[in-house]
């Protein structure tokens, strides 16, 4: 007897209503492209903190103790040991790492200037295109007080000493080492100002003008 056309068809349509045995590629996922610390042009000054840290028996009798003040143009000013104005002390080997909001290149000569107030306490200088590092060591304890009046001081630091040639975030150590607790309320390098000597300063108030 002979079958019908339409019942030797069957297992084709049933093999076709299954779709493909092979699967489907699933789609690659998207990759958000790594921020470009270089994208932006740096500020004259540190802008913005993205870490600090002070010991715990340096913040016991610090007053100063605000890591904001490191920010923007150097404006330490008034008269010690309780009234003085525009400064960070860092206190036993503390830290403040500032955001340049850009970076800077290394240049024939000095990079940045750290203004250190008060008086003339070493520090250590770190740089690194990201915040969280890693940090590259640039100067060790390095004296910090050419004058420019009573109470601002300043040093400069080269870039090449640390076989840098760029950097974004600076972070600024105390140098001094005074063990803590001590006998003064400003323990460690008393931090000021981050300036990147290579940006211009038209517009702003430069302490050295």
């Amino acid at each position: 007897m002979r079958r019908p056309r339409l019942l030797r068809l069957a297992p084709l349509l049933l093999a076709g209503a299954c779709g493909p045995t092979s699967p489907s590629p699933s789609p690659s996922p998207s990759i958000s492209p790594t921020p470009d610390a270089c994208a932006s042009a740096p500020s004259a000054y540190a802008k913005a903190i993205t870490d600090w840290w002070i010991p715990a028996c340096s913040l016991a009798q610090n007053i100063y103790d605000d890591p904001t003040k490191a920010l923007g143009p150097a404006d330490a000013a008034g008269s010690g040991p309780r009234d003085y104005t525009g400064f960070v002390s860092l206190g036993f080997g503390g830290h403040v790492t500032v955001d340049l909001g850009g970076c800077i290149s290394d240049l024939p000569g000095p990079d940045l200037r750290v203004y250190q107030a008060v008086s003339n306490e070493p520090v250590s200088v770190y740089v690194s295109l990201s915040p969280e590092g890693p940090f590259t060591l640039i100067e060790a304890r390095k004296a910090c007080g050419h004058r420019i009046d009573r109470v601002k001081g300043y040093c400069d630091v080269d870039l090449a000493s640390g076989g840098v040639t760029r950097a974004r975030y600076v972070r600024v150590e105390d140098g001094e080492l005074y063990p803590c607790p001590g006998d003064t309320v400003s323990e460690g390098a008393d931090l000021d100002a981050v300036q990147a000597l290579g940006v211009s300063t038209a517009g702003l108030s430069d302490p050295l003008r």
